[in-house]
């Protein structure tokens, strides 16, 4: 059932990239500075070819100690992404299904950035759509929870 929200409705719009070869210290610093939970992941030109998260840099690199390597060993690749005009159940449904917080939001071409569009995103605007975005998450952490393991 559609929500009749477009994705293009609820994205934010101002992107930030860093370069592939950065330092994840660089990558927090311009995290912070922009107030931004990810960052668009760019190639020597310019292509945006991943993304990297505060997940990425706390989980896989501070954990690890490696603060010092470049973003594009803990950049997650290829984007997961969706168009413009996509039902915002949609884009829900994907980020369940693909277990992410954000998806890169394409304009209309498939080709062009447009957007991201996050968990929080979406949440705020249709809080009813939590549920079909943790589904994946109860599925693969331990087996069935929740509604689904009460009609089981």
């Amino acid at each position: 059932m559609e929500t009749g929200i477009k994705v293009g409705d609820c994205m934010k719009t101002s992107l930030v990239t860093i370069r592939e070869d950065a330092s994840i210290v660089e990558a927090a610093r311009k995290m912070k500075q922009s107030n931004v939970g990810s960052l668009l992941v760019e190639d020597k030109n310019k292509r945006v070819y991943g993304i990297l998260t505060s997940d990425d840099v706390v989980h896989k690199a501070v954990s690890a100690e490696k603060t010092a390597e470049p973003v594009k060993n803990f950049a997650s690749k290829p984007l997961v992404g969706i168009k413009i005009d996509a039902d915002l159940r949609d884009a829900a449904k994907l980020m369940g299904e693909r277990n992410v917080k954000r998806l890169v939001v394409f304009k209309t071409d498939g080709k062009s950035i447009a957007g991201i569009i996050s968990q929080k995103d979406i949440v705020r605007i249709s809080p009813s759509l939590y549920d079909l975005i943790a589904e994946r998450e109860r599925i693969t952490e331990g087996g069935l929870t929740g509604r689904r393991a009460q009609r089981a």
